[in-house]
């Protein structure tokens, strides 16, 4: 894919090597070459090497609020009018332009956030097969000599070899594999994972922190099949463990912690109990009613915690459930629409808050659902005292799917706020947007290391034989790769089946649209992501004394936007608006001629479709797959930040990590035993970072995200 003004692969990934530098000083916890003298004393007297802007301890008490699926054009901009995300929270604190994602599809995000483990196949497949482990502690590399693949930082590697299909991976990572909660056990932090919905369904997530199945499963000796089989049957009650049921809408791919050995334990020799790599702050165990609630549980859940600052966790992961996370464009289940007053204000029962208690309005999902979350549930983080001494909220997205770009009369109230006011799309938007960055020595780029089991394997010509971590979910193959049959598939090629498909193209198919001269989009009911690229012709409407057709030749499927449901009138909550622009072959905006009221999509990579021949997807380019998870954006909300401030240095989710690591002061820890890349809590690289948090160079949130903290 040929992302507009972006490095190729090759450069890209020659880039990263000099970047990044061979790893094999960080290894066994010697600070980098890259650190000053200065840094490396500090580093031995045992504190965290941060460039933060903070000082220590400044950061008391933190919620992270992880949202799903949204770009940052969907989000920030006023689309289906989800005002409190993308236009009051950002007035409170400062909005990340450019926070990025690690892969596709959700759950390879979770795990790096919390580990620095880089994407593999089941991972980003969302363990959709069956949770086994993912190798063992003996297959975590130590080092290594490949720079490109930075081996030497801890990284867990698969028996089954880099690029093993679906399902023969494993998703739990190995007892050794250390996590930011073993970081904050070792340091002595307390922590908390609250997850909406936590236990709804018996024998859906009653595994050890809320991993799927029973009691009885275990990833070693009695795994969970994802997708039930005759053999290996659902529990009665279950009817998705990847997705929502009506009466149950938490999914465990999106909660990190059952995924972790190193937290939900393994059994010793001799039949002893399960013991996970460290030991919590409070004591019991990383997988106890102290460290894995409900979050609206009576008992320990997130509103009786905040009554107090000694019963706020110093750390807050909050995973709202499939409808609440912007996942569902429908909900399942209750989306919070009835537990707001006449004029909008939460209602916060007597004794502990039951908003799931209320009966919904409506059943809307998607970004207006994540805006009643947060409407609910963000204030009363705010009147806590934990967040008035030191408290800092952080409200993110695990990768931006699609839509990427915007419609119709989306931008509308975008620009009536500064923040957000000289965002405009165009045709650098749309898949252009599916990347990767992070910040490297101070300088933006857009790339991020790939990991020993996402090897981007290429042929002599240098096409790519599998896919990186955005996995190459939203381009289209070129025709050579795409052919009907799956035996005719040439060598060079990944077919259609490695991106989620069937193995064979989709055909050529005729929409009804709309679209005129005024404007390159199209509106179009029928358009998914998957059509970007695809070749349109107008054989019904025609334009001129000659009855030319008002779409010119070489014109394709551009940016795809399927939004909605945009407050519908009715319960179901069934309203979509498709739509897509035009794009040429150089991917520049194409204006019809004329009004346009029908077009054929060309069969995907079907040779000789349209009558000019053209058929690859002209966003497509071979060598250089997509390579992340794209802008999503991020707000952050403390009295360390300055209301209404913008940063547009790029970050990702090994940013945050090493942020998360450095605000604790992770390093100064104690621990339970040495791992092949440094200690539990000291990291890879000696100061506090695990994985890809540990590169040389990666900057944290720095002073452009923390502008008030000299002030404090």
């Amino acid at each position: 894919m040929k992302l507009f003004g972006r490095t190729t692969g090759r450069r890209r990934t020659a880039a990263f090597v000099a970047a990044a530098g061979i790893f094999a000083a960080a290894f066994a916890g010697v600070a980098s070459t890259t650190a000053s003298a200065a840094d490396a004393s500090t580093a031995q007297r045992g504190t965290t090497i941060t460039s933060t802007g903070l000082r220590p301890g400044q950061v008391k008490h933190v919620w992270l609020i992880i949202l799903e699926n949204k770009s940052y054009d969907a989000t920030f901009t006023g689309l289906n009018q989800n005002s409190y995300l993308w236009k009051t929270l950002p007035a409170q604190g400062v909005l990340l332009k450019n926070s990025f994602g690690t892969g596709h599809y959700s759950m390879d995000n979770y795990i790096s956030m919390v580990s620095g483990q880089g994407p593999q196949a089941d991972t980003q497949s969302d363990c959709n097969v069956v949770d086994t482990r993912f190798g063992s502690n003996r297959s975590i590399i130590r080092a290594g000599e490949d720079a490109g693949q930075v081996r030497s930082l801890a990284n867990a590697s698969q028996p089954s070899g880099a690029n093993a299909p679906d399902g023969s991976n494993g998703c739990t990572y190995p007892h050794a594999t250390p996590t930011l909660f073993n970081q904050l056990d070792a340091a002595h932090k307390t922590w908390k994972g609250y997850a909406q919905d936590l236990g709804a369904q018996p024998g859906r997530e009653d595994g050890t922190c809320g991993a799927p199945g029973t009691t009885e499963n275990n990833p070693e000796t009695n795994p969970t099949y994802l997708t039930p089989t005759s053999d290996h049957p659902a529990p009665t009650g279950v009817t998705s463990f990847t997705g929502a049921q009506a009466n149950d809408q938490y999914v465990a791919k999106h909660f990190p912690f059952p995924w972790f050995e190193g937290l939900t334990g393994t059994a010793g020799a001799h039949g002893a109990a399960a013991k996970s790599l460290t030991t919590p702050a409070q004591g019991g165990t990383d997988c106890d009613a102290a460290h894995i609630a409900n979050l609206d549980s009576s008992s320990n859940g997130l509103f009786r915690d905040l009554q107090h600052e000694k019963t706020t966790p110093a750390f807050s992961w909050i995973t709202p459930n499939n409808c609440s996370d912007a996942h569902d464009a429908v909900c399942k289940g209750n989306n919070l629409s009835g537990a707001f007053t006449s004029s909008g204000q939460p209602v916060y029962q007597s004794g502990t808050p039951a908003p799931q208690s209320t009966t919904p309005k409506n059943h809307t999902g998607g970004l207006y659902a994540s805006d009643l979350f947060l409407k609910y549930y963000v204030p009363m983080i705010e009147r806590s005292p934990a967040f008035k001494d030191g408290g800092l909220i952080d409200i993110t997205f695990d990768e931006a799917n699609p839509p990427f770009t915007y419609t119709g009369n989306s931008f509308n109230n975008a620009n009536h706020y500064g923040p957000t006011l000289s965002d405009k799309p165009g045709a650098s938007s749309g898949i252009a947007a599916d990347r990767a960055g992070e910040n490297i020595d101070g300088k933006n780029v857009a790339f991020e290391p790939t990991g020993p089991n996402s090897t981007l394997g290429k042929d002599a010509k240098g096409n790519q034989l599998y896919p990186g971590p955005g996995y190459n979910a939203f381009i289209d193959r070129p025709p050579v790769c795409t052919q009907t049959s799956p035996t005719l598939v040439p060598a060079n090629c990944v077919p259609d089946i490695v991106r989620g498909g069937s193995g064979n193209t989709p055909g050529a198919r005729t929409d009804a649209v709309a679209a005129n001269t005024a404007s390159s989009y199209v509106s179009d009911q029928s358009i998914v992501a998957t059509d970007t690229g695809r070749g349109v012709v107008d054989t019904t409407d025609t334009t001129g004394p000659g009855g030319t057709s008002p779409i010119p030749a070489d014109t394709f499927v551009g940016a795809v936007s399927d939004t909605g449901p945009q407050f519908p009138t009715t319960a179901s909550g069934s309203v979509v608006d498709g739509s897509f622009q035009l794009l040429d072959a150089s991917g520049n905006p194409v204006t019809p001629t004329g009004a346009v009221t029908s077009l054929t999509l060309s069969a995907e990579g079907a040779p000789g479709f349209l009558s000019t021949g053209q058929t690859a997807d002209p966003l497509y380019d071979a060598t250089d797959a997509t390579p992340g998870g794209g802008d999503t954006g991020s707000v952050l909300i403390s009295p360390l930040i300055k209301p209404g401030t913008v940063s547009t240095t790029y970050y990702n989710h090994y940013s945050w990590l090493r942020t998360m690591e450095d605000v604790f002061g992770v390093s100064r820890g104690d621990d339970h035993q040495r791992l092949p890349g440094g200690t539990v809590s000291g990291g890879v690289d000696g100061r506090g970072h695990l994985g890809y948090a540990g590169q040389a160079g990666l900057e944290p949130y720095g002073p452009d995200v923390f502008n008030n903290a000299r002030h404090r």
